[in-house]
């Protein structure tokens, strides 16, 4: 006894076209080239700018929070979750105002004590209308409602003169590495909160 042989089932196009645009998508991003690397010496490496040229740090930080608000992780309440961000805050030569760079995500492959997150501070910004920028501080978020943890602090872990750091409800802090003392945004000001011992910093 022969079967009958079964015909093909017709898609609708309309059907089609959510999978279609999805495959598009996933191509166009993985055809867009990373914003950030490591190079040949292996520096990390975070493309610029996401933001700028903008006159004043304070500006600059409100900013890189709602810049950042979208991405995946970033805000994780009080709980120990999330994702951290780092990037650099930069200056063009001969130029006082701040341009932000991209983030990148690369952090310890452990995390800190207490599920708390980390990731690496760039060692380089690459932003092709001005190739000798200059690094002014670095940046990252918290995804918990924190301020700077003990590790920000610590001299061991500076490597330019002022560290931004925001958290999910947008708190903006500076931390003065030479002046010893944290800064939190205040009606569109910097006041000073804290100044850093010799035993915070590690020193």
């Amino acid at each position: 006894m022969r079967w009958p042989k079964k015909s093909a089932m017709a898609i609708p196009a309309c059907a089609l076209l959510p999978a279609l645009l999805m495959g598009l998508a996933s191509a166009c991003a993985a055809s867009r080239p990373p914003k950030f690397w490591r190079d040949a010496q292996n520096r990390l490496v975070v493309e610029g700018p996401l933001l700028g040229p903008i006159d004043t740090l304070e500006a600059l930080g409100l900013q890189l929070c709602g810049a950042l608000h979208e991405r995946p992780g970033v805000a994780a309440g009080n709980r120990r979750g999330g994702q951290e961000y780092c990037g650099v805050i930069y200056q063009h030569p001969g130029d006082e105002r701040f341009y932000a760079s991209h983030p990148s995500t690369l952090g310890p492959p452990l995390e800190a004590p207490g599920g708390r997150k980390q990731c690496y501070v760039p060692d380089a910004v690459s932003d092709p209308s001005a190739p000798d920028s200059r690094i002014y501080a670095d940046y990252h978020s918290h995804p918990s409602i924190t301020r700077f943890s003990p590790e920000d602090l610590q001299a061991r872990r500076q490597r330019f003169y002022f560290r931004v750091m925001f958290n999910p409800i947008c708190e903006v802090y500076v931390y003065d590495f030479q002046a010893r003392t944290v800064l939190q945004l205040t009606d569109g000001k910097l006041v000073p909160i804290k100044y850093v011992t010799d035993d915070l910093r590690g020193e």
